[in-house]
């Protein structure tokens, strides 16, 4: 005797490409509305910051 052969529920296979194409149009709507990233340069050796750090003497040792 062999098993009657189940029937899966038909939902999935249509709920699930109806949420696909959902949250495409969300997620697209999303990245159309962020605001530009800031711009973040890479420190160079042009920086200021680390040439004032090396322009700043060693203070003097403390007089024994």
């Amino acid at each position: 005797m062999s098993e009657p052969e189940k029937k899966g529920s038909p939902w999935p296979w249509i709920l699930v490409p109806i949420a696909a194409v959902g949250m495409f149009f969300v997620l697209r709507e999303c990245r159309q509305h962020l605001p530009p990233a800031p711009d973040h340069a890479p420190a160079t050796a042009a920086d200021p910051k680390p040439a004032e750090a090396e322009a700043t003497p060693a203070p003097a040792p403390a007089p024994q």
